[in-house]
């Protein structure tokens, strides 16, 4: 049954159709031989017999009177029958008394016995037939015995022996056989002809149907099969099975064409700002990424923008943001106009742009640059009868190979933009890499860059934010940050102070002056607190003390100790971009760390770079919702901070929800599984000698 199963389906036709011709054609051949040879042989036995039966009543007269002659004569008569090889007559004693032929002997007592016909095959291929002479019967009205006694009954008087030869019946039965056998042979090759016909027909078109439902398994869909069958079945099947198949394919394409738009359209949404349909910050970050790698390599040379709307926010808080979305999307459109081809505008943030001017030298970028800012300080926006007007603050820097990184080069058209903003808005101004200056265009007034002496002895300041916990079971903590005032004495975050640093090698220094008068502060409102409180405060590092982390975390244990502080207080936190870029340096710093009993947090995790959170495995990790939810939107940016903290939590890593600028937010942030916040909708900055413990801490 196995075997059978293996079978293809011709050859299971093929065996069907002829297994059972051939066994009832052997059976009948076999019948069909047995029978003939027997009546072949019945034939000669009663051709013998008749002749021996009519030899013996007329040898009776011879055997009788003994007259040989007339014997010898009959005898001769005989052997000229058919087949007759030999005869001969015995007398009533079993003597010889005529043959004719050569003639097998008997014995006398074999021919004695016999009282009628007999017959047998002695050796030498013959049929020998012996029969009794029997004497003729007297007629007892011509022959009365005295008395009135009946006549004895009569023995016989002699015998006739006659022998064919079986030779030409052998011969025969071979003919027969022979003929037979050609006669089943043709007839089974006939059979065996229309069978494989049959099994080709059916076998054939199914075979065809078999490779073609393979070829389609295996992911070939352009298959059809020859509607060539010989049946009207098979062909009705062949051609059910190309409609089939011309419709799966035509479904495949269908399906496969909307999931290249769908795979099409989710890459666009994931690369580009839903409301402005201009590339997003992710895409932004890669362009960027590309232009230094390429300034680096083959001296391209590349602008890039930093756009600020000014005025945005008087838009939104006096018309909802319907208007500020709107608004958006006429500036999109107003810059888009103004750039060339391969240029490439994104919106950043809120309302932020960013313009990667390619292949552009420095007065052509300018133009472009003051273009847009004519363009957008001259358009009116118009909105439920209300009329608008905002500008734009540009900060400008070329990309060419003098920063180390992508994010050196933001950082530093971040601070020319906020140059503009500060010099009075609606204006551009160029960031300079190698002196660290900002310089204004169109004679709009300079930015003098400070000297790193003056700026530590004189105008840096320290302020503090609270980060606060989001339950019960957390504890509050504190980031002190680096401030530079200005002539007015307000304090400004000093992008460009620290690229100085970083350029004269005093970005170390820099770094162990804010832990220097941080640890004084912290440890004079602990004093003042009292109760045993104990202030966990964030200190911010440079790239220059994580690559000399010894030296740095020796003069912070030294810190530590002149002000009683515990090292477990201290939480040294540095960007991701950073251990991506050292990766080496922040493995070892945070080892470091971790030995000396202090606690390390990753800043601006924004899901590119989460394999450095299983590296590293920080205390805490900075996620910028506010970034986040500018990038992808509301609802993209929620569920990104939801897969982030998720991560984090397997990790046993703490989230904390930086950027957090509005109220309705926090509802939202401790199901997202964020331990802490921070921002302006928790707290202020304020200086770190005023700065007090919000309480209660969040209002939750």
């Amino acid at each position: 049954m196995r075997r059978f199963s293996s079978l293809s389906l011709r050859q299971r036709v093929l065996l069907v159709a002829l297994l059972p011709a051939a066994l009832i054609t052997c059976a009948v051949t076999v019948l069909f031989l047995i029978s003939g040879t027997r009546a072949l042989d019945e034939g000669l036995r009663e051709r013998g017999i008749g002749i021996a039966s009519f030899l013996a009543p007329a040898a009776e007269y011879g055997v009788i009177t003994g007259n040989r002659a007339s014997l010898a004569s009959l005898l001769q008569a005989a052997l000229g029958q058919r087949d007759v090889v030999a005869a001969a007559v015995y007398g009533s004693e079993g003597r010889v008394l005529a043959v004719s032929g050569r003639l097998t002997p008997l014995e006398t007592a074999q021919i004695v016995a016999v009282r009628k016909t007999q017959d047998y095959f002695p050796e030498g291929g013959r049929l020998a037939v012996v029969v009794p002479v029997q004497p003729a019967p007297l007629d007892l009205d011509d022959l009365l015995l005295p008395g009135g006694a009946q006549a004895p009954s009569s023995a016989p008087v002699g015998w006739v022996h006659v022998e064919m030869d079986t030779h030409p019946l052998t011969q025969r039965k071979t003919e027969v056989v022979l003929s037979t056998i050609l006669l089943v042979a043709f007839g089974l090759g006939l059979t065996a002809t229309l069978a494989l016909r049959l099994a080709r027909s059916v076998g054939e078109p199914v075979a065809r149907l078999v490779e073609a439902v393979t070829q389609i398994a295996g992911g070939r869909l352009d298959v059809t099969v020859q509607d060539s069958a010989s049946s009207d079945e098979l062909r009705a099947l062949e051609t059910g099975f190309n409609a089939m198949a011309r419709s799966i394919e035509d479904a495949h394409k269908t399906l496969q064409a909307k999931v290249d738009a769908a795979t099409a359209q989710l890459a666009h949404q994931a690369l580009h700002d839903p409301l402005t349909d201009l590339p997003n910050r992710r895409a932004f970050e890669q362009a960027l990424e590309e232009a230094v790698a390429s300034s680096r390599r083959a001296g391209d040379n590349c602008v890039l923008c930093f756009i600020d709307l000014d005025r945005f926010k008087i838009v939104n808080d006096s018309c909802g943001h319907a208007a500020g979305d709107e608004l958006l999307r006429h500036i999109a459109r107003i810059v888009r106009l103004r750039v060339r081809n391969e240029d490439m505008v994104c919106r950043v943030g809120g309302d932020e742009f960013a313009l990667l001017l390619r292949r552009c030298q420095g007065g052509d970028a300018q133009r472009i640059a003051e273009s847009l800012r004519e363009a957008v300080a001259s358009y009116r926006f118009h909105w439920d009868g209300k009329q608008f007007s905002v500008g734009a603050s540009i900060g400008l820097i070329r990309i060419d190979g003098s920063l180390d990184s992508a994010s050196d080069v933001l950082a530093a058209a971040d601070m020319a933009c906020y140059a503009a903003k500060k010099n009075g808005r609606n204006r551009i101004v160029e960031h300079d890499p190698a002196s660290g200056c900002n310089t204004e265009h169109e004679a709009r007034g300079d930015l003098t860059p400070v000297p790193v002496g003056s700026l530590v002895r004189d105008r840096l300041m320290l302020h503090a934010q609270a980060v606060l916990p989001l339950c019960g079971s957390e504890e509050p903590l504190l980031e002190v940050l680096l401030r530079l005032a200005d002539e007015e004495g307000r304090p400004h975050p000093p992008q460009a102070s620290l690229h100085q640093f970083a350029l004269s090698g005093t970005a170390v220094d820099l770094d162990d002056w804010v832990a220097s008068h941080a640890c004084a502060s912290i440890a004079r409102h602990q004093r003042e607190i009292g109760r045993g409180v104990t202030l966990s405060f964030g200190l911010n590092l440079s790239e220059a003390s994580i690559l000399d982390a010894a030296t740095y975390l020796a003069q912070l244990g030294n810190h530590l100790r002149r002000h009683a502080l515990l090292p477990r207080q201290v939480l040294l936190e540095f960007p991701i971009s950073i251990a991506e870029q050292q990766p080496e340096a922040s493995l070892k710093l945070v080892e470091a760390a971790r030995r000396a009993g202090h606690r390390v947090a990753l800043e601006r995790v924004d899901g590119n770079k989460v394999g450095y959170l299983s590296e590293l495995r920080p205390d805490y990790i900075k996620i910028s919702f506010k970034g986040l939810v500018d990038a992808y939107g509301l609802e993209a940016g929620y569920r990104l901070s939801q897969a982030l903290c998720g991560m984090a939590a397997v990790l046993g890593i703490n989230a904390i929800a930086s950027e957090v600028e509005e109220a309705f937010w926090l509802d939202s942030l401790a199901d997202l599984g964020f331990s802490h916040a921070q921002g302006r909708a928790i707290a202020l900055p304020q200086a770190i000698e005023e700065w007090r413990l919000p309480v209660p801490p969040l209002p939750i």
